[in-house]
């Protein structure tokens, strides 16, 4: 099932498309992300995740002002690389977050059981852009609510409205669904 998401940026000029497909064999994004937060850059990226919305591999390229860099992640049976070099400070990760988007968001709201009031603590391998810097980092999603969840990380604290394939529809001051389409659930 193909899924076409938009957000357009709430703080600066920015807007991003994903073009989503789910399988019986996992989810694949392909998206394309225009910002000017500090500067024009515009970020690419493929996205893989299995059937179970397990993070398989990240692909991403920045191109800007100071030239064009990229960057692949994947993990495997809890071995984690970038660019084919073994990450060990990776290991316990289980998803990842890209900063400059909320698709990434939806993997452990796909991914987990939830109940109401449920709270998860997560290491996440946290991808800084336009960097390309890729730390553990820890993260804590609540479900607060039907299609309600809180994001926490150090002292950043979001509540975000999910729609039902679980894709953000507003990360409040940052990033607002664009478009008429507001997604469909993956199969």
């Amino acid at each position: 099932m193909r899924t076409d998401l938009a957000w357009a940026a709430v703080t600066w000029p920015g807007l991003e498309h994903v073009i989503g497909c789910s399988s019986d064999t996992g989810f694949h994004a392909d998206s394309l992300l225009l910002m000017f937060e500090s500067g024009p850059a515009r970020v690419s990226y493929q996205l893989d995740c299995d059937a179970g919305w397990r993070f398989r591999e990240l692909i991403i390229t920045v191109a800007g002002t100071s030239g064009e860099r990229s960057l692949v992640l994947t993990a495997a049976d809890g071995r984690w690389r970038t660019d084919g070099t073994d990450r060990p400070d990776l290991a316990g990760c289980v998803d990842i977050d890209i900063n400059c988007t909320p698709l990434t968001n939806t993997l452990p709201i796909r991914r987990l059981t939830w109940s109401p009031g449920a709270a998860v603590d997560l290491s996440i391998a946290y991808v800084s852009v336009p960097e390309l810097d890729v730390q553990p980092v820890r993260q804590r999603y609540t479900k607060l609510a039907a299609g309600l969840y809180r994001y926490e990380s150090g002292s950043f604290r979001a509540d975000l409205p999910v729609d039902e394939g679980g894709f953000v529809l507003d990360y409040p001051g940052i990033w607002a669904r664009a478009g008429e389409n507001p997604g469909s659930a993956p199969g």
